[in-house]
């Protein structure tokens, strides 16, 4: 089930954030396929957005930490 959500209108991408297992998958929203899943952390699901760099931002709970991910397209 989808936690956290975020469209990135630039690229036309869109972010779903899945705590468990602990991905972000990453949607075409033109094709609506799923084009790239990153792996994050069991737990993760609260994410941030950055469009003017493409970045995307996943906080890792159980090891306290951030992960970034620049989505090149």
């Amino acid at each position: 089930m989808p936690d956290v959500i975020f469209y990135n209108a630039a690229l036309k991408h869109l972010y779903v954030a899945v705590g468990n297992p602990g991905v972000i998958d990453i949607f075409d929203t033109e094709k609506l396929e799923c084009i790239e899943t990153v792996t994050t952390e069991a737990g993760a699901h609260t994410l941030a957005f950055d469009p003017s760099q493409n970045k995307v931002y996943a906080f890792l709970p159980q090891s306290h930490r951030a992960a970034a991910f620049i989505d090149q397209n």
